[in-house]
């Protein structure tokens, strides 16, 4: 029986033409590691394991770019930044809004996702969300607030509600 580290290698190494896929839970837990660590197998499946723990917990959000008016938005803009509690109800807004947009899964620092989650970025005007660097995501406004005084003193954090 192949484990995550096998589903990932065959993956990125099939033939361009080849169709084959991987869920889309195994690519995001494996992109958030280093470049150098994607090919040591025992981390590939312990952040595999790592993230599905996560999500059956409830600490992961699925997050989208709103950008139906191409108009330039940073984080703190009201709506840019959607927020969903599942993979379910991320589709289920996407097929209405916007049929061709992705949303990408993240998980929460500090517990579930209840209600708010708190949002921190380096760069607030970017829309490298596909990124595992672009922003960290806090179940409390304490927890971010406490995490950014210990690793980005001059950084801010914005608070975005989480659609179920």
């Amino acid at each position: 029986m192949s484990d995550a580290f096998d589903q990932w290698v065959e993956w990125r190494h099939k033939p361009r033409r080849d169709r084959r896929n991987i869920p889309a839970e195994l690519y995001a837990a494996v992109m958030s590691l280093p470049e150098a660590d994607r090919s040591d197998r025992q981390r590939v499946n312990e952040v595999v394991r790592s993230h599905d723990e996560a999500r059956r917990e409830g600490r992961t959000v699925w997050l989208y770019l709103d950008y139906h008016d191409r108009a330039p938005r940073t984080i703190e803009d009201s709506g840019w930044v959607k927020v969903f509690a599942s993979a379910d109800v991320a589709k289920r807004w996407l097929k209405e809004n916007d049929p061709e947009g992705v949303a990408w899964e993240y998980e929460v620092e500090g517990g579930r996702a209840r209600g708010s989650v708190w949002l921190h970025s380096h760069d607030p005007e970017s829309t490298d969300i596909g990124d595992v660097d672009w922003g960290r995501l806090f179940a409390s406004q304490a927890c971010a607030e406490k995490w950014v005084e210990q690793n980005d003193p001059t950084g801010k954090i914005w608070e975005h509600p989480v659609q179920e």
